[in-house]
């Protein structure tokens, strides 16, 4: 009796550990697949950020490979075709005798003058000259210098240290974001002054471009693609770029890029 008693408990003791077992099998199975499962995501996110970085980057590629042949067709098409034209209007106000001729002509002259300004200025700011052969401080002066002109915003353009050159595909991204913040700001911002400020220091440079204007949620969908599409950029020049920017408190755009 007591045999069979202990037998009992003996088949109920392995009975209860084999469904323990069973459990903590079905227990780490489960942790493995949810493991497995939240690993083939985190790849699967993380194939879908590289295509998205890299159509972004292809975009930006072929927008500068665009921006380049238009620079070029303003500069030498364009603007040989409006040179052409200014110098028949001067002879044809030369030759001409009658006084309201020579008025309108002369007239004429002086819209050609102001649209050859305007060919040049876009030309420039399509691909600025003096960033390829003086670099990028001098052509993000170059720039604001043109924006000044135009008395619609002031610009303050400072730097601090001696400005030194890098490679020049990153001098352009940079370039690029820089624009892109100053015609952000001009657009939308409301601020009737821009502060743009380099530091060069050995191998760093630091830029802040910053407003007191509007300001915006960084969290808004309708500014994600830009703020995306500046990211990127600092991404290709292998810099640090950092925004602030809240609804009545101005923006603040920082650019950091170590060039060891």
């Amino acid at each position: 009796m007591l045999e069979e008693s202990n037998n009992i408990v003996f088949v109920y003791f392995i009975g209860t550990l084999g469904m323990a077992l069973l459990a903590l099998s079905v227990f780490f199975f489960f942790i493995t697949y949810q493991k497995k499962m939240l690993r083939k995501q985190l790849e699967l996110n993380e194939t879908r950020a590289r295509q998205q970085e890299a159509i972004i980057s292809n975009t930006i590629q072929a927008q500068e490979n665009e921006r380049k042949r238009i620079a070029r067709d303003l500069h030498d098409e364009v603007g040989a075709m409006l040179s052409v034209v200014k110098l028949n209007v001067g002879r044809i106000e030369k030759k001409s005798g009658e006084p309201d001729a020579k008025v309108l002509a002369a007239e004429t002259k002086q819209y050609l003058d102001e649209v050859i300004t305007q060919v040049r200025r876009i030309s420039r700011a399509l691909l600025p000259p003096s960033l390829e052969k003086l670099g990028l401080w001098f052509a993000v002066e170059e720039l604001t210098n043109w924006i000044n002109k135009s008395d619609q915003i002031k610009i303050d353009c400072r730097k601090n240290g001696e400005p030194a050159r890098f490679d020049q595909a990153k001098e352009l991204a940079l370039f690029r974001i820089i624009q892109e913040l100053l015609n952000n700001s001009i657009k939308h911002s409301g601020s009737n002054t821009i502060d743009v400020y380099f530091r060069f220091s050995r191998n760093l440079v630091i830029i802040l471009v910053s407003d007191k204007g509007k300001g915006f949620d960084l969290n808004n969908k309708a500014t994600g693609l830009g703020l995306k599409n500046l990211e990127s950029r600092a991404q290709i020049a292998g810099a640090m770029f950092r925004m602030k920017s809240a609804p009545g408190k101005g923006t603040k755009a920082l650019l950091v890029y170590n060039n060891e």
